[in-house]
């Protein structure tokens, strides 16, 4: 990811399996927790910021592939 690009211009793209999409994202969800107590423990700050950001990104999408669901 290129650091002078606006958060707000990044996407994900899923293509056209929303749902085997959504899979992959809720299991990749599933590794954050442990994943920030190590950046906490052995990372640097600029790393878990840019890993919180992913994990804000990857939120976002699953809330937009739930609202295409209930279509």
């Amino acid at each position: 990811m290129e650091k002078n690009k606006n958060p707000e211009e990044i996407s994900i793209e899923i293509g056209t399996d929303a749902e085997e999409a959504y899979r992959t994202l809720a299991e990749w969800v599933k590794s954050v927790p442990q994943t920030i107590n190590e950046l906490k423990k052995n990372g640097k700050d600029e790393e878990l910021k840019n890993y919180q950001f992913q994990v804000k990104m990857v939120l976002e999408k699953l809330k937009a592939i739930e609202k295409e669901f209930k279509k």
